[in-house]
């Protein structure tokens, strides 16, 4: 996983980013989806593409 790489816990992470845990790991599970401004964070943060964290289904 790319937090563990990072050295990050999602505990640690979801601070990082300023968003709670309960809702990063909600995120996670796909039990919500973030919105784009939110994605791109986390995208940016792990130094990674949008499209590499997320995929889009229609």
């Amino acid at each position: 996983m790319t937090l563990i790489r990072k050295g990050f816990s999602q505990r640690q992470f979801s601070s990082h980013v300023g968003m709670s845990e309960n809702y990063f790991n909600q995120i996670i599970n796909h039990k919500k989806s973030p919105s784009p401004h939110v994605a791109r964070n986390i995208a940016n943060q792990l130094e990674l593409t949008f499209d590499d964290v997320f995929q889009i289904n229609n």
